[in-house]
């Protein structure tokens, strides 16, 4: 018959401040803050560090959620969204035109972009920082900052009404079209 024996397990434990050296494999539990930690070992052993690793609980998991709940709403209230993510428009071969991207604003506009032209692309961000709302027609100051894998061949170009900004384009002849995609921020 065989012989069963019910043994309790226990890890070492103690305050946070209180935390002793742990083994290698050995757990330890601080009490106070609900924190559970593992002893990495030695180097000799192949540890990359020795110390001790802290595995994650259902306690930090549920703080982590609550940071990262707390950032993103703090980055979209910093990042006012005047566009819909992903708005895309094709930008025809070997053209010069006004394209649908309008700027409404007085305050800085940026526009985050892609272009891709087959297998080339761009990214980058086009900042327009001086349109005021009175300019009745003219030319508008703006910063284009990309990198771009090899030539999409488009150029950039703004006019200004007494209502908006408007973006204009003009590609070079490449035989392919462009797929332009962009987000609008703008920033008081």
């Amino acid at each position: 018959m065989a012989v069963i024996q019910i043994s309790k397990v226990q890890v070492r434990r103690g305050l946070q401040e209180n935390l002793p050296t742990l083994s290698s494999g050995e757990f330890g539990w601080s009490v106070d803050q609900r924190r559970l930690y593992i002893g990495n070992g030695t180097l000799a052993e192949g540890s990359p560090t020795t110390g001790v690793t802290e595995i994650i609980t259902s306690v930090q998991l549920g703080n982590l959620q609550s940071n990262i709940t707390l950032l993103e709403s703090n980055v979209s209230a910093l990042n006012y969204a005047v566009g819909t993510p992903g708005q895309t428009i094709a930008l025809l071969d070997n053209t010069t035109a006004n394209t649908n991207v309008r700027v409404e604003s007085s305050t800085t506009n940026v526009i985050d972009y892609q272009i891709s032209r087959g297998t080339d692309y761009r990214v980058g961000q086009l900042k327009v920082s001086q349109y005021n709302g009175t300019h009745i027609a003219g030319t508008v100051v703006y910063e284009d900052d990309y990198t771009e894998t090899a030539s999409v061949g488009v150029t950039w170009g703004f006019t200004a009404n007494a209502n908006a900004v408007v973006l204009q384009y003009t590609t070079s002849s490449t035989g392919d079209n462009a797929e332009f995609k962009y987000y609008i921020k703008s920033f008081a």
